[in-house]
């Protein structure tokens, strides 16, 4: 194995395990550095990037749709779990959460697979 492919395959997986320790910021540097010179190493950096905005898009998406509907007179919040609109929100907290999880178990796995040469 040569050097470049052995740091190839380090920054890869680091990219990915970025997600512990400097989350959407270091895949993000990996892909612009990487870009131009070194295409493989570029991709890893940019399906990081995304797998780790993902999250924190949907959320600002679900806000945005929550915040229409109160703004033509559909309420999401009531006083009561009772209420259908409240189901609704526990539904996507929980979608949220579970999407998530499995995209933080995809980042822990793309790494362990980049760091033995599999992808």
């Amino acid at each position: 194995m040569n050097e470049q492919t052995l740091t190839n395959r380090i920054v890869g997986g680091l990219s990915y395990l970025a997600v512990l320790f400097l989350p959407v910021l270091f895949p993000l540097i990996v892909w612009i550095v990487a870009r131009q010179d070194n295409p493989p190493l570029a991709h890893h950096g940019k399906v990081a990037f995304w797998t780790q905005l993902a999250p924190f898009l949907v959320v600002i998406a679900l806000v945005v749709v929550v915040a229409i509907l109160n703004a033509v007179g559909i309420s999401t919040s009531h006083h009561t779990i009772t209420g259908g609109a409240a189901w609704l929100n526990i539904l996507w907290v929980v979608a949220l959460l579970v999407g998530s999880a499995a995209l933080f178990a995809y980042n822990i796995v793309m790494a362990v697979l980049v760091f033995l040469g599999q992808r």
